[in-house]
């Protein structure tokens, strides 16, 4: 108890001092931003909630010391993705064989996607000024961004860029949340696995069986950004695109797990990822694509079993 409680003092400090460390800016500052939470994850996933709870509240504490503005920040960057992804991995039940099962990381992915939802609409409802709509405000925002940054392109590039990015904007800062959240659960459970203190078992990421209420989200918010026009529809469908990324996550594994039976499979899987960066976006697209028809075929083939989850 004693050592688990130096390790969450300890944890503390050391996610304070990286986000102030983002704080400085830099491509360093942009790197460490993704791991800002992660002392804070690993104390969690390896001493419970106790821990972890001293460890956030002392970072909170140091941040609001040294840097009160960003204390709000912090919280949203750091602590509400560590809250979600310690609470949700720590929770179990036991079967009627005896045996526990833990909560399963589909469903730690879908919550980390509403959540990520909740917040974009949160920080739209911050940030609006009356008589000035969300996207009019995303698209004023992309257009001195791009121009600060490409001076020096054509007219017409940066008039697409801006037309491309502010459309997803919302999208793009919410997919950027939820990729860290999801990079810090993963990379902290290995940690604390590695080293002997992880509370429950690392689950097995190449099946990941996301649960059929998020595909009815989707859905709806998708139907919604078509129908509805303003910033209701705005929101509803950069929210649908945030969804979209446990889908991509899935449609991930999948590949994993067709490749990894092939002979060559490492050759094969580094060809994968390799045409899989070099082309992004439409990569991306196409996984979140597979991963979405293999949660269809295996709801039309198990209409009350796959994907249901219990919490």
């Amino acid at each position: 108890m004693a050592k688990g409680l130096g390790l969450a003092v300890a944890a503390g400090f050391a996610s304070a001092l990286v986000f102030l460390s983002v704080l400085s800016g830099g491509a360093v500052g942009v790197f460490l931003a993704y791991v800002t939470p992660l002392p804070v994850v690993l104390v969690g996933l390896s001493f419970g909630l106790r821990a972890f709870a001293v460890s956030a509240v002392l970072a909170l504490a140091v941040i609001a010391l040294v840097a009160p503005p960003t204390a709000l920040a912090f919280v949203v960057v750091a602590l509400l993705p560590a809250t979600v992804l310690v609470r949700q991995s720590l929770l179990w039940r036991q079967g009627q064989d005896g045996a526990i099962d833990w909560y399963p990381p589909g469903l730690i992915l879908a919550w980390l996607a509403v959540t990520a939802v909740a917040l974009t609409v949160f920080g739209a409802a911050l940030v609006v000024v009356p008589g000035t709509g969300v996207e009019a405000m995303a698209e004023d925002t992309v257009r001195r961004f791009v121009e600060e940054v490409g001076g020096s392109l054509p007219p017409d590039v940066k008039t697409q860029a801006v037309v491309i990015w502010s459309a997803l904007f919302p999208a793009m800062l919410s997919g950027a949340w939820f990729l860290m959240a999801s990079v810090n659960g993963a990379l902290g459970q290995w940690v604390a696995a590695r080293a002997g203190y992880a509370l429950r078992p690392t689950p097995s990421y190449s099946r990941l069986d996301l649960p059929n209420w998020l595909m009815i989200g989707l859905l709806a918010v998708a139907g919604l950004g078509f129908a509805a026009g303003g910033d209701a529809g705005y929101l509803a469908r950069n929210a649908a695109v945030t969804l979209l990324w446990p889908f991509a996550l899935a449609g991930l594994a999948l590949v994993h797990r067709v490749l990894q039976r092939r002979s060559q499979a490492g050759l094969l899987l580094a060809l994968f990822y390799l045409v899989f960066f070099a082309m992004f976006g439409w990569s991306l697209v196409a996984v979140a694509g597979i991963g979405l028809v293999s949660h269809w075929t295996k709801l039309r083939r198990h209409p009350a079993g796959s994907g249901q989850e219990e919490e």
